[in-house]
């Protein structure tokens, strides 16, 4: 037989308050609650197991206490952004961080968001050329917006982003001072990602300063893209000293074809990255220049919850950029 649910107002007559009073407490209505008050209702509902009905708390609320993690699937082949480590870490701390605040994440592309909106009190968007053609239409849900990184253009969603262009001066500057003076960028067909504009701008710029010119291939930017163009510049010896992957996944298709040309690394070829995935870089012992993903992944979740909050009032739009900074390790 199965056990009977335990009801709110059972909570309240074990408490000695009112079921209003356990509604309060419940939506985090706490100003006219004392301590000795809350503690009674809290110790009620773990001695009951009392669960929350998530159904009839967003009747009560007018919130489901869902975000949207929106990420374009065009970025890769499929359902590639599984594939991409540094998302799949910061949705895992995002998820962390706003369970702590009673709020959890579902996954979607941009045709299940328009199809699904009523589930969701906000959403978060990777920044892409892909994401940005259904801006304007997404600003226009009337639900708070987070991109991670930058559009093109304003649409006055909050942004939270990575110093990209510091990436690519720190970088170049990096590559430079030991020595390697032939250097190629491997990034992302202008335009595809701003952010990788930013770097690409970066590490050009620098060059420049520097009296050299930059040598830059453009491609997808994965594992195979990285493996690739180390196999066909060294087909046609054209080995750069230095090679600067403008994320840390090409990189890693890099290192695994100097490992299958037995390429020494760095004294034959230097590899460097820019993420510094969690974990992955440091076992490779990857040189990389790190962005602060749990940094980003926390201030999206506490901006989230301030913009969701609000009464009704709408949050003026936040522009916020995080510092980046450079790992040596053995591949430079």
């Amino acid at each position: 037989m199965a056990k009977k649910r335990v009801t709110l107002v059972q909570v309240a007559k074990d408490a000695g308050v009112s079921p209003a009073t356990v509604s309060h407490f419940l939506n985090g209505n706490f100003q006219k609650m004392g301590a000795e008050t809350k503690e009674k209702i809290s110790l009620s509902i773990n001695k009951l197991g009392y669960q929350v009905n998530p159904v009839a708390k967003s009747l009560i609320t007018g919130r489901m206490h869902t975000i949207g993690l929106v990420l374009s699937d065009s970025t890769y082949d499929g359902d590639g952004y599984f594939e991409d480590l540094y998302f799949l870490h910061f949705a895992k701390v995002i998820k962390q961080q706003l369970k702590a605040l009673g709020y959890k994440i579902i996954l979607l592309d941009f045709e299940e968001i328009f199809m699904n909106i009523q589930m969701v009190d906000g959403i978060i968007v990777k920044a892409t050329l892909d994401t940005e053609k259904f801006m304007p239409k997404l600003m226009d849900l009337n639900v708070p917006v987070i991109t991670v990184g930058r559009h093109n253009l304003s649409y006055g969603a909050h942004v939270l982003r990575v110093n990209d262009y510091q990436s690519g001066q720190t970088g170049v500057n990096h590559l430079l001072s030991r020595g390697y003076d032939k250097l190629v960028i491997l990034t992302y067909p202008h335009g595809h990602v701003p952010g990788f504009d930013d770097r690409l701008n970066g590490a050009s710029e620098t060059l420049q300063q520097n009296g050299k010119l930059p040598t830059v291939i453009t491609g997808d930017m994965t594992e195979t893209f990285g493996y690739d163009t180390v196999m066909n510049l060294a087909k046609s010896n054209q080995l750069p000293q230095a090679l600067f992957c403008l994320n840390d996944i090409s990189a890693i298709g890099a290192l695994k074809a100097c490992k299958d040309l037995n390429l020494a690394v760095p004294d034959q070829l230097a590899v460097l990255g820019v993420d510094d995935m969690p974990t992955v870089s440091e076992l490779l012992s990857l040189s990389t220049i790190r962005h602060p993903i749990n940094e980003l992944a926390e201030a999206a979740s506490k901006l989230m919850i301030e913009s969701i909050e609000t009464d009704g009032q709408r949050l003026d739009p936040v522009e916020e950029v995080f510092p980046t900074e450079l790992m040596v390790r053995r591949t430079s």
